[in-house]
């Protein structure tokens, strides 16, 4: 078994709490999406807006921000430096693999793929709508698992990766309530942020532990 296996299986171990609750959520979606097309999912999903979830939302979805990601990263570099390290290159590592995902695939948003339908689609007062190429993957989606991700890492007390799953959930919700992705964008995002966080806290995790002295 070589070193980055090794490192892969203590990451794991300190995510499961994280991993295995996630799982059966994409499990769940996938088995969802082979009965359900993509328009009759996001008509579903666009369907349910309420007044609270109009307010709540765009703040919500803030929290999968580049600006989020900053000063997230920035908080935990004045509490650990390791972990806050560790953050900060996490957050790069996946957003570059978004970016480059979403510039290759160049799938349209749901404002450009429904341009026919736009007369039926609710679309929340104030919240300016993409329309682009670039919608799959959720950028928003990856950074919210990644933070989820790497925060469940750390955590001594493992149940509060469950805390951290619920809230990057509502960040990947919040972008198909807005109308800014489908459900593929977010569920891919989210599994993107989950996997190549793990991988990127296996390849570095020797060299993170070192900067904290141990």
């Amino acid at each position: 078994m070589n070193a980055f296996l090794k490192n892969f299986i203590r990451v794991y171990q300190q995510v499961k709490w994280l991993v295995w609750p996630f799982t059966l959520i994409v499990i769940a979606v996938l088995i969802t999406r082979v009965t359900v097309s993509r328009q009759d999912a996001y008509f579903f999903i666009n369907k349910l807006h309420t007044p609270a979830g109009d307010f709540l939302f765009p703040y919500i979805t803030a929290l999968g921000s580049v600006s989020a990601a900053v000063l997230i990263s920035l908080l935990l570099l004045l509490i650990d430096r390791r972990a806050g390290t560790m953050m900060a290159t996490a957050y790069l590592f996946t957003a570059a693999i978004s970016f480059t995902l979403k510039a290759v695939i160049g799938f349209p948003r749901p404002y450009r793929y429904f341009a026919s339908r736009l007369q039926e689609i609710y679309f929340v007062p104030g919240v300016s709508v993409l329309d682009n190429f670039r919608s799959f993957p959720s950028g928003h989606s990856v950074c919210a698992f990644t933070a989820a991700t790497v925060l469940s890492y750390y955590a001594k007390n493992k149940y509060l990766s469950l805390i951290y799953l619920a809230l990057a959930m509502l960040v990947g919700y919040s972008r198909m309530y807005m109308s800014q992705h489908f459900l593929e964008d977010v569920t891919a995002g989210a599994t993107l942020g989950v996997f190549f966080s793990m991988v990127w806290l296996s390849i570095f995790r020797g060299k993170t532990e070192q900067l904290s002295g141990q």
